[in-house]
C-alpha cells in the first residue's frame, strides 16, 4: 500500500538513520523502518532531496510492524520508487496533528525509563513544545563527541542526548535557544549494563 508521510526527522541512530513523520491521511505518526525489528535507513539509500524535514513523500509499504515500545513501525518496500509529492508548513503539520501536552515526557520525570515503566507505553514519539534549551557538546575520555540537550517542560529540566544531525555536525561548546518545539523518541531495546530505555531528542524544530 501506498502512504504519504511529512518527514519530521532523519536522527542518527549507530551508522544510519531514524526516519519518521506525520500520515498526512490519518495525523497519526509513522516510523519507516527496513526490517521488522525496526531496521534503520542505511545512508546511501537517503537523499536530502527527498528525506528532508517537511517534505511530502510517497512511500510504499508493507506492513505495520510494531517492535515492542515502538508501536508506530512501518515495514517500507525498499524496490519501490520513493517520490516527493510536496511539503508542509510546521503550522500544517500541528494542524494535522497537534501538539502533545503530556504531564511528563513519556509518563516520567526521569531521562531514562526501566522495563516496568515501558510496560505502560504504546508509543514511542512524541512531539513537544519546550523552553530555555541548552545544547552541549563535550569530548568525554573515549574521544568522542557527546551531545546532549537539557531544557524545561511543564516546571521541570530535563537532560537527554540530542541525536538531531543538524546539530550534530555543528562544531560548538553551547547552543542556547528559548523556545522550540522538540520531538522525542525512545529505542525499542534497552541500551547498557543498567538495562534502561534512554529519551532522546530526535529533533528540534524552532
Amino acid at each position: 500500500m501506498k502512504k504519504q508521510i511529512c518527514i519530521l526527522t532523519k536522527s542518527l541512530k549507530d551508522h544510519d538513520y531514524c526516519v519518521a513523520g506525520i500520515d498526512i491521511t490519518s495525523g497519526k505518526w509513522i516510523r519507516l523502518v527496513t526490517t521488522k525489528d525496526g531496521g534503520a535507513f542505511p545512508k546511501e539509500m537517503l537523499d536530502d532531496k527527498h528525506f528532508k524535514e517537511l517534505n511530502v513523500l510517497e512511500v510504499e509499504v508493507k506492513q505495520n510492524v510494531p517492535f515492542h515500545v515502538q508501536s508506530e513501525n512501518w515495514l517500507i518496500n525498499e524496490k519501490a520508487e520513493i517520490k516527493k509529492i510536496g511539503s508542509l508548513t510546521k503550522h500544517q503539520i500541528f494542524a494535522l496533528h497537534p501538539i502533545e501536552k503530556p504531564n511528563e515526557i513519556f509518563g516520567t520525570l526521569g531521562n531514562e525509563l526501566q522495563r516496568n515503566e515501558i510496560k505502560n507505553l504504546n508509543h514511542s514519539l512524541e512531539m513537544v513544545n519546550v523552553k530555555d534549551l541548552v545544547l552541549d557538546t563535550s569530548m568525554k575520555g573515549d574521544g568522542k563527541h557527546h551531545y546532549k540537550v537539557k531544557f524545561e517542560y511543564n516546571g521541570h529540566e530535563y537532560n537527554f542526548a540530542l541525536t538531531d544531525p543538524k546539530y550534530r555536525n555543528e562544531d560548538f561548546d553551547q547552543i542556547r535557544i528559548p523556545s522550540a518545539t522538540i520531538i522525542v523518541s525512545i529505542p525499542a531495546v534497552p541500551y547498557g549494563e543498567n538495562d534502561l530505555y534512554y529519551k532522546f531528542v530526535a529533533k528540534i524544530m524552532i
